[in-house]
């Protein structure tokens, strides 16, 4: 009442007082069950979050890891880590763009994965700002082309790695993020609906949009 405040009243801050709501339960043991003898493929699997992602599920007796990685070094470094750690993972290391539709179909198509973790996105917010169109090739077409390969070839579920800044997103980055959400949202609403034609027509009219470009710079 009189404005003193004693040592004893101090509690340490923790991350969860500042989110202005209460913390999601995540039943991880559900999770792991569930990708137990599943074949996984991590997109960015040799990115911050996509190694993590690699760490956890290796530790879990998938049936096949499949890391899918633009960046050799990233992707090399977490292969041999996984390697020395579980010697038993059956684990593959690929090399490629999930911006280059022909790789992504070839990768499905010979894998057939039953679970997609979609960690492969630029996340430097900074960097983001001053090149917002990688930004938007890399994490919205990245995410469309890898959603869509998904879609064609039958697998189970599709998870996309965002971020809290797609939210009310004040930039680049996290705008780019929020639309890969609406991507995969009205992806799932396609797949449940069975409208695949729709994208189809999608992918026809993408192709042509590029020829007339092309054809444009040509003149």
């Amino acid at each position: 009442m009189q404005g003193e405040v004693s040592l004893a009243q101090i509690k340490d801050v923790t991350v969860e007082d500042l989110l202005g709501r209460d913390t999601i339960q995540v039943d991880m043991e559900q999770i792991f069950q569930y990708i137990k003898g599943k074949t996984i493929l991590v997109t960015g699997g040799g990115g911050s979050i996509g190694s993590e992602l690699c760490r956890q599920i290796a530790s879990h007796e998938p049936k096949q890891l499949i890391l899918f990685d633009i960046y050799e070094n990233n992707a090399y470094a977490i292969e041999q880590e996984l390697r020395r750690n579980h010697s038993e993972l059956n684990l593959v290391t690929l090399i490629g763009s999930v911006r280059d539709s022909r790789r992504l179909n070839q990768v499905f198509k010979k894998y057939k994965p039953d679970i997609v973790y979609h960690a492969a996105a630029h996340k430097h917010v900074p960097l983001m700002e001053t090149s917002p169109n990688e930004a938007i090739k890399n994490n919205v077409i990245g995410t469309y082309k890898t959603a869509y390969a998904a879609m064609q070839n039958g697998v189970k579920r599709f998870v996309l790695i965002s971020t809290d800044k797609a939210v009310n997103p004040t930039n680049i980055m996290g705008a780019s993020k929020r639309l890969c959400e609406m991507v995969i949202q009205s992806m799932d609403a396609v797949s449940k609906s069975g409208r695949m034609d729709y994208f189809h027509y999608c992918m026809a009219t993408e192709t042509m949009q590029k020829s007339w470009q092309s054809r444009q710079k040509s003149v």
